[in-house]
């Protein structure tokens, strides 16, 4: 990915839902490297690793159990590298509160990174002296665990690295698939629309026309656009949108960036900071980019609804909508 950043990529398979998930490797100036996300530490994903450098430092940067589980394994392969997570770790594979004292995650933790900014009365991690971050910190008593995620600012290279917080939808299926799906499959022109559909929780919904934007106008509103996933959108940020909003403010006072790199679909991003901020335009105001049709959201708005009514989990914050704006 240039600017001494790399990316190793796996296939997550599980059910309906296809997608890449990304590691993200910076080489700090020391020549050591900074792991964000590992996977599963498979013989061809180590030897890449070791042929960039010393493995030094690994973040879990989020909650979400695709960005963790294999952290366990990773680290058995290399125990020397330090290890910083972000709070709210829960569920079987670990738990982490907010502070090291609270971690159970089953292997060696050196670090929590703490909502929100960094302190300096605080422990900061070894590879603080170039990167930057923020760490979003929501929990609600009625779900079942915290919500949690750091944007890091690489000053050196002016990269921003994320990991769901926003992702670019290309225009065809990344090369990985084709370690999965046989070339028959990936060719046919539904493919790569349905499959970035499911990944995002949009319908199935097809339209007329000539064009694959016709055909599948969930994908056409999003393809080609830097945006936040509409499940994150219609779950974690419906049910706490002042604390979203106010982590997203804070990412650009970290300082200028140029490009992000993402743990999802394509990567990296060239973009400026009005273009990271505008994909949360819907947090403010009512908006129509992504122009997601009101009735794509259904299927979103269904699942609120069945949480809300069988009591499993926070309900959406009251008056707000997280879909107003959305054309018809």
């Amino acid at each position: 990915m240039g600017r001494n950043a790399w990316a190793l990529e796996q296939l997550l398979v599980f059910a309906n839902v296809t997608a890449t998930v990304r590691t993200v490797v910076v080489k700090m100036e020391d020549g050591g490297l900074v792991v964000f996300g590992p996977q599963w530490p498979t013989g061809e994903y180590c030897a890449l690793l070791e042929e960039l450098g010393d493995v030094k430092h690994v973040v879990i940067p989020c909650n979400a159990f695709e960005h963790k589980i294999p952290t366990s394994a990773f680290v058995k392969k290399f125990p020397r590298a330090s290890v910083w997570v972000t709070p709210g770790q829960y569920g079987p594979f670990g738990s982490c509160g907010l502070d090291l004292r609270s971690c159970k995650m089953g292997y060696r933790v050196d670090g929590v990174l703490p909502a929100g900014a960094p302190k300096s009365s605080g422990p900061l991690p070894p590879w603080a002296n170039e990167f930057d971050f923020r760490t979003l910190y929501v929990s609600l008593p009625e779900n079942a665990g915290p919500v949690s995620e750091a944007a890091f600012l690489h000053r050196p290279s002016n990269t921003l690295i994320t990991t769901d917080a926003v992702a670019y939808i290309p225009d065809e299926a990344p090369p990985i698939f084709g370690s999965y799906f046989d070339s028959e499959t990936i060719k046919d022109e539904s493919f790569w629309p349905k499959s970035v559909l499911q990944a995002v929780f949009l319908p199935l919904r097809q339209g007329d026309g000539a064009t694959v934007d016709e055909q599948w106008p969930g994908y056409g509103a999003i393809r080609q656009r830097l945006v936040r996933a509409p499940i994150l959108r219609a779950f974690s940020d419906a049910r706490a949108p002042d604390a979203v909003r106010e982590w997203v403010k804070s990412i650009p006072t970290m300082g200028k960036f140029d490009r992000i790199l993402t743990a999802h679909f394509a990567s990296p991003v060239a973009v400026e900071t009005s273009d990271f901020l505008q994909a949360f335009d819907f947090l403010d105001v009512p908006s129509s980019d992504p122009p997601i049709s009101c009735g794509d959201w259904k299927t979103l708005d269904d699942l609120n609804t069945f949480i809300a009514e069988n009591n499993l989990g926070a309900s959406v914050a009251q008056g707000f909508d997280y879909k107003k704006g959305c054309p018809p």
